[in-house]
């Protein structure tokens, strides 16, 4: 079986109370069915021959008063278990983040920013040159959840070609042209979460722009079905190599 790199999951640590009230805040915690603890985590990835997991934090997703307290915690998370890595939250409007990011890039359990403007309450029509003259200046890789912002993503990657910026979720065609129209070769994709499930969307994907700029990710859904996705996708076994290995081996340089 080919091992995997699970390039976008989320855990969560503590009590709910820690989470912004959502619809995950009672899942999480009814029966354990969405279980996301480092513990129980570690176990659900290596059942599906996930060895490396690359997480933030949900509590910084969900509560952007939250934010510096999780990526602090996170650090110290990451650094006690050796198949976790951190991605650092950024929020434009909190620069205290910004200065977090700065220092924890260093660390080498830290791949690289997260960016949820849907969560955080932000365009990036209006934050992204603050944010990625930030992340140029480092040569950092973004993953970015784009729903409602997929037109910014090339004009950004085209101006900000030292940023590689990752597309969480692939699930329509535009994910796609912004692969082909990234004229640096620096936007990838991610088949994290529920929209990876469309009948052919990977297929369709490794069609159009091949297979080298998609990663694998669960977005903590399950680990199996995620990994089967791509296991049992009508793509050559290179593809499937790629996707669930090679290209983030590489691009992480791990």
């Amino acid at each position: 079986m080919i091992k995997a790199i699970d390039t976008h999951c989320h855990i969560h640590y503590g009590p709910k109370e820690n989470l912004a009230y959502n619809y995950l805040t009672d899942i999480m915690q009814e029966g354990n069915f969405y279980t996301a603890y480092p513990d129980k985590l570690k176990q659900i990835s290596e059942s599906a021959y996930i060895y490396k997991v690359f997480a933030s934090p949900f509590d910084g997703i969900f509560d952007r008063e939250r934010i510096e307290k999780s990526n602090e915690e996170m650090f110290n998370i990451v650094n006690e278990n050796d198949y976790l890595y951190q991605w650092v939250i950024i929020d434009p409007q909190n620069d205290n983040t910004f200065y977090q990011a700065q220092k924890m890039l260093e660390n080498k359990k830290c791949v690289g920013i997260k960016l949820h403007p849907l969560c955080h309450k932000y365009s990036l029509e209006k934050y992204g040159d603050k944010i990625f003259s930030f992340t140029d200046k480092y040569s950092a890789i973004v993953q970015i959840h784009p729903q409602g912002q997929e037109k910014f993503i090339v004009p950004f990657s085209n101006c900000y070609n030292k940023t590689t910026f990752i597309m969480a979720h692939l699930g329509n065609e535009q994910y796609i042209d912004a692969v082909k129209k990234a004229k640096y070769g620096n936007v990838y994709v991610d088949t994290s979460g529920m929209a990876s499930m469309k009948n052919m969307i990977i297929e369709y994907a490794v069609s159009q722009i091949g297979s080298e700029r998609i990663l694998f990710g669960t977005d903590t859904y399950s680990a199996a079905s995620q990994r089967g996705r791509i296991e049992f996708a009508m793509i050559e076994k290179q593809d499937k190599e790629n996707i669930l290995f090679y290209n983030a081996k590489q691009l992480f340089k791990l």
